[in-house]
């Protein structure tokens, strides 16, 4: 892990880190969010739920994008003007996940398939969601108003 904090920006915070594809980078994930919010005031609520949907995301991408060790994930988050923004950056499979169906949340929990609940986590909980495949790289960019 590579971590390249970049303190400020121009009315703004920013900081930056490489994981390599292997889950037990998640506490690593974790501690950045959770230093990232503590250091710039986002309440507990928001950083639940930003480690809630990149902890799902980052699980997916290991499991089933970046199945080998030799691929890295490079993360930015920046906060300004009340926006948080985040991109991770990819070398694994092309994977788009606003392609992904939306899961049947309606039916019994006994009923429903597995899978499919973190991508819907991080539709619901992120503001926005963009995904680019440029360069063999897969590239997405969430962004979270702030309180």
């Amino acid at each position: 892990m590579v971590n390249n904090p970049v303190p400020q920006v121009e009315g703004g915070v920013k900081s930056s880190f490489t994981l390599n594809s292997d889950i037990s980078e998640l506490k690593v994930l974790a501690e950045k969010i959770e230093s990232f919010g503590s250091e710039n005031g986002i309440s507990d609520k928001t950083v639940f739920e930003l480690n809630l949907v990149l902890d799902e995301l980052f699980t997916n991408l290991v499991s089933y994008g970046c199945q080998s060790d030799k691929h890295k994930f490079d993360l930015v988050m920046e906060l300004k003007a009340g926006v948080l923004t985040i991109w991770i950056e990819d070398d694994g499979k092309e994977f788009n996940p606003l392609d992904a169906p939306e899961p049947d949340t309606a039916c019994e929990c006994t009923e429903r398939k597995v899978g499919g609940l973190g991508i819907h986590f991080m539709r619901k909980m992120m503001d926005s969601i963009e995904y680019d495949w440029a360069d063999g790289r897969n590239k997405l960019t969430l962004t979270k108003k702030i309180q």
